[in-house]
């Protein structure tokens, strides 16, 4: 019996496989790109140093080369047979996360690699029986829908904003169409940060970009309206949320948004908090024009995301997971820590481990830095 788990190189897939080999005793088996075994052994071993991890726990995992752009995953015909004999549970988080990747390269991960996915396992339940199939999508396949966006929602009528949104909801299609033949599950994150305790994190885009041009004084003007939502999460949060609905709540099937909700903060009270964290002078909010793309790319990218009217639906995310003890902390509490991380890896430039994020340091005083 064992987990077969994707996405175990990237952040939100690391703090599941750290919590699938912290609290178990599952065997997991880590589907990795590489060229064959051995390839696949030295990048997965790589994530492993840097979790911080007892040798007894890392004795668990077992690297399976593999290629979601592949056919048949790329997987060889011995790895095929073991994970049709083995496998148990599948939890999907490998995606490209890239918003200015083009369609046909997004669709050839996010979409025809789920449907690849998706249809191991059927052969596995076919086979044996699966138990159940978690799916990482994003709470912004809503696109640019306004007003409640549910948890029953996906075809709204929405305009998305790029590839990655598009191709995420196409992918969530796939997972409905499946939902029938195996305890099927969709978790839906908004913008995932820093872990909640330790701020790290060793990706710096969509929520850090913003906060970095503002803390080196380059950003003297938002396009964005005041009570506009920014939803925010950290990554412990939906790691949590994807582990426990995993192991502990298999019966629970369908969508379950994985996001701050009603208690998203407005874009008023995040550049407030900015402003005190980072000794900055409040910047001017203005109304979103169709030049800013020409201004920056990352601009473009990004800061749309602080411009939403769209408010996510948590009910049943509240319903299963808080029961359990799992809810997003307010980023109020938190924020501090986000920055102070951010700070001390340079926004990414000087990358910290995750296991030496586990005791940090003490903030250093003073403003946060550029």
């Amino acid at each position: 019996m064992s987990v077969l788990l994707t996405g175990s190189t990237g952040f939100v897939g690391m703090e599941v496989l750290a919590r699938l080999l912290r609290d178990g005793d599952e065997p997991v088996d880590a589907l990795v790109r590489g060229s064959d075994r051995a390839d696949a052994e030295r990048r997965l071993g790589a994530v492993l140093d840097g979790l911080g991890l007892p040798d007894e726990h890392r004795s668990r995992v077992r690297a399976v080369a593999g290629e979601l752009t592949a056919p048949g995953l790329g997987l060889s015909a011995g790895d095929t047979l073991r994970l049709l004999d083995e496998v148990t549970d599948i939890v999907h988080c490998a995606a490209s996360v890239s918003f200015a990747m083009p369609m046909d390269e997004a669709r050839a991960i996010n979409v025809h690699g789920t449907r690849r996915m998706l249809e191991l396992a059927d052969r596995i339940a076919a086979r044996r029986g699966l138990r159940r199939f978690v799916h990482v999508s994003t709470a912004y396949v809503a696109g640019r829908h306004r007003g409640l966006f549910a948890e029953t929602d996906l075809w709204t009528g929405q305009e998305f904003r790029n590839s990655y949104e598009q191709s995420k909801a196409e992918a969530e299609e796939l997972v409905r169409r499946r939902g029938d033949r195996f305890p099927a599950v969709v978790v839906r994150p908004s913008i995932v940060v820093g872990d909640s305790a330790t701020g790290w994190t060793p990706t710096f885009n969509v929520l850090y970009w913003p906060l970095r041009a503002f803390a080196r004084g380059l950003l003297r003007s938002v396009p964005a309206r005041p009570d506009g939502r920014v939803d925010v999460v950290p990554v412990d949060y939906v790691a949590d949320a994807i582990v426990h609905l995993l192991r502990e709540r298999p019966d629970v099937r369908g969508v379950v948004n994985a996001t701050a909700g009603a208690d998203a903060l407005t874009v008023d009270r995040l550049v407030e908090l900015a402003c005190t964290a980072l000794g900055q002078e409040r910047p001017v909010l203005e109304a979103p024009d169709d030049g800013l793309a020409e201004r920056s790319s990352e601009a473009a990218r990004y800061l749309p995301y602080f411009d939403m009217e769209v408010v996510f639906d948590d009910a049943r995310a509240r319903e299963v997971l808080r029961p359990a003890g799992i809810a997003p902390p307010a980023l109020e509490s938190y924020f501090d820590t986000l920055l102070d991380f951010a700070r001390r890896a340079k926004w990414g430039k000087a990358p910290i481990a995750r296991a030496a994020a586990l005791s940090p340091p003490p903030p250093l005083p003073g403003k946060v830095a550029a």
